[in-house]
């Protein structure tokens, strides 16, 4: 969505990455996700109210993020914006993420920003 206008160090495995994000089932347009989401009120149990994650890129358990991610954040910049596009097979697959409004086979659009790179928020 929005490129970055200087770019000294791209996002690669083994890189934490501060993001923040978007997610909603691409059929449906329904938000099931987001870093700075509210449920009833309230933040989601574990974020303290942060509108970032963290996590490393490539090395996330299985099933915390889409592994769809991995693929798409690889490569993005600080400040960079992107749009993935996260078909079945790279996300929830048949069985989705009920709990969360994922149904099965759901592809997910996942809008993403790059706030730091290694704690580093400099392009």
């Amino acid at each position: 969505l929005i490129p970055p206008n200087m770019c000294n160090r791209k996002a690669q495995v083994d890189d934490l990455l501060e993001i923040s994000y978007l997610g909603t089932v691409l059929d449906t347009g329904d938000v099931f996700d987001g870093s700075a989401i509210k449920i009833n009120g309230k933040g989601i149990p574990g974020r303290a109210d942060d509108v970032s994650i963290f996590f490393v890129l490539g090395k996330q358990p299985f099933g915390q993020f889409p592994p769809g991610w991995d693929v798409g954040l690889e490569g993005m910049c600080v400040g960079e914006r992107r749009r993935l596009i996260v078909p079945p097979v790279l996300a929830y697959g048949e069985v989705g993420l009920p709990r969360r409004g994922i149904p099965p086979n759901a592809t997910l659009q996942y809008d993403v920003t790059v706030v730091s790179i290694n704690g580093l928020s400099t392009p």
